[in-house]
């Protein structure tokens, strides 16, 4: 894992632990499905907008006693948690690089095309089907 925006690649292993552990608990549910794309095979990740909110919050829930959470609490995790598939997770993360491709990428998706499912990181599948280096 590497540093993304402003956080370390220590803390986002932190966070990424820390929202296992509630997924496990069943808190956050595992990805089924990609809220962008509707994609329900091959990989689908959970993908944090904001690490800061996932790792504090969680570090105070699982640092009380008797460990519990509150709906308030698992609000503010849901608000920046989401459910992508390899594609669109991947995609996501390109705007810096390729923001043509990726508008166009959201534009069809949003129009209804479904693009096959990942079920492996493969990043050439970026370059073939969508030419994000």
């Amino acid at each position: 894992m590497n540093s993304y925006k402003k956080w370390s690649a220590d803390f986002r292993r932190r966070s990424l632990k820390y929202t296992q552990q509630a997924q496990k608990m069943g808190w956050i549910p595992y990805p089924k499905k990609c809220n962008r794309c509707g994609q329900v095979h091959g990989i689908i990740h959970t993908h944090n907008e904001d690490y800061d909110v996932t790792f504090y919050t969680l570090d105070e829930v699982f640092n009380r006693f008797p460990i519990s959470i509150t709906s308030e609490e698992l609000e503010r995790l849901n608000m920046v948690l989401e459910p992508l598939c390899w594609r669109c997770h991947m995609m996501h993360h390109s705007k810096r690089r390729a923001p043509k491709a990726v508008k166009q990428y959201f534009q069809d998706v949003a129009s209804g095309k479904q693009f096959p499912p990942v079920y492996k990181h493969d990043f050439n599948i970026l370059k073939r089907d969508h030419n994000v280096y």
